[in-house]
This record gives structure tokens, C-alpha cells and sequence, in this order.
């Protein structure tokens, strides 16, 4: 259940399947869920235009991590040094959009649903 413990959405969500459709199937809720939110992801990566939102999503999904490790992770992944400018800006578009938080010099996916969802992108 700690799964669904994030945006306040999918314990709604969780509620409603359980509830009104009669579905204890945890597991299946969960995969459903996780399929909304890879959309939402692909979306909202869509509409930034830029796959360096894809990588970071990718490398946050695998294990939070502070601002120098996911620097060096895109650059590893385009094969060039980027400005140390650049990636703020990423990072702090995706922390006020609420997808990523800094928590303790580590930056991580805020929701767990979304975090299952980026190990798909």
C-alpha cells in the first residue's frame, strides 16, 4: 500500500478500483496505474522537447542520486561536457513541477508509482 502513498491521485485511485469495480488485485491495480503514469511521462516528456528529461527520469528511476552523479550521467549518455547551468535548469523544472524532490543533497522521483513508471521509459 505504500506504493500508492505518493500524489494523493492514486490512493484515490487504488479506492475507487478496489470499491466500485470490486478488484482486490493489488497487482493489477498497480500495473494500471503504473501504465497512466509511464503515459503521463511520455507526455510531459513530449511537451518539454528534450530527451535529456527522458535520461534523468531513467537514472532517478534506477536510485536517487545527487546533482554531480546525474551531471555526469548525461554527458556520459550524450558524449559531451554540458554547462553545469543547463542541468540546474532541468533539475529545477522537474522539482517545481512537482515530479522530482531534494531530499538531502539526492534528488529522487516524488512519487513511487512514477518512479515503477520511469523504469519503463
Amino acid at each position: 500500500m505504500e506504493t500508492f502513498d505518493g500524489i494523493i491521485g492514486w490512493l484515490t485511485y487504488f479506492g475507487y478500483e478496489y470499491s466500485m469495480r470490486g478488484s482486490a488485485d493489488f497487482d493489477g491495480i498497480l500495473r494500471n496505474a503504473v501504465q497512466l503514469a509511464l503515459s503521463e511521462l511520455r507526455n510531459l516528456i513530449s511537451s518539454l522537447r528534450s530527451y535529456r528529461y527522458y535520461v534523468i527520469l531513467r537514472v532517478l528511476a534506477e536510485e536517487p542520486m545527487p546533482w554531480r552523479l546525474i551531471k555526469r550521467r548525461l554527458e556520459d549518455y550524450e558524449g559531451r561536457e554540458l554547462n553545469p547551468a543547463t542541468v540546474s535548469e532541468l533539475l529545477n523544472n522537474l522539482v517545481g513541477m512537482g515530479v522530482i524532490e531534494k531530499v538531502d543533497d539526492e534528488y529522487r522521483i516524488a512519487d513511487p508509482v512514477y518512479r515503477l513508471a520511469a523504469e519503463h521509459l
